[in-house]
């Protein structure tokens, strides 16, 4: 029997895959969960085949949740589940080693084959996400996944914030670092995303879909 956890924070859509993955021979939903944190609590505790996870959830995200599972869980399967398509999102997520993404707009069935292929040792993308890692592929020259996927996770963080519109005391007190730890991640930012001026790097956020404009 494979064995599912299910973290999202819509309680209504974490009952209809449910009732989707209840209704195979094969599967049991052994948990919910709905944030990232109580998912790494039930993981823990009952060392899911494969865990369904939201990209979007509060106290702890699916990016970071995943990046604690291929951590400590590495045996585990995870497929991001999200309305988002953004390339910086799709690369993020296999950066840290997603094996499967699914659009939330896919048909119930492919939550299913989603889940036996990666168990077979296979990726599975939502054919819209497939087409956006070709062509970031394509786009870097078949390098890799573009200067996103390569920033560090405090980096990303960093970005994330400053984004947001924190001034620096305010990104290190809500990280738990120095106002000049933080300046060196910026400045180490805008070296290897190659712009000038720390505006740029809210504009390059809002390119990337990382925040909406």
């Amino acid at each position: 029997m494979i064995s599912v956890l299910v973290a999202d924070d819509h309680g209504v859509l974490r009952k209809g895959v449910r009732s989707v993955l209840d209704a195979e021979h094969d599967i049991v939903v052994c948990a919910e969960a709905g944030d990232g944190v109580e998912a790494l609590e039930e993981i823990a505790a009952r060392n899911p085949d494969v865990v369904i996870l939201d990209v979007s959830m509060p106290n702890l995200g699916g990016l970071d949740t995943l990046e604690q599972i291929r951590k400590h869980h590495p045996a585990t399967k995870t497929i991001l589940f999200s309305i988002h398509q953004e390339s910086a999102v799709i690369r993020d997520a296999v950066a840290r080693g997603a094996d499967g993404y699914l659009l939330k707009s896919a048909a119930t069935r492919d939550i299913v084959d989603a889940i036996h292929a990666v168990l077979a040792g296979d990726n599975y993308f939502s054919p819209p996400v497939a087409r956006e890692l070709v062509a970031v592929l394509r786009d870097s020259g078949g390098q890799g996944l573009g200067t996103y996927g390569q920033l560090s996770r405090r980096e990303r963080e960093v970005l994330h914030l400053i984004a947001e519109g924190l001034s620096a005391r305010e990104v290190g007190n809500r990280l738990g670092i120095s106002g000049k730890t933080v300046e060196a991640h910026r400045t180490s930012l805008m070296r290897k995303l190659g712009v000038k001026k720390a505006t740029e790097l809210v504009r390059y956020a809002v390119r990337q879909g990382l925040i909406e404009a």
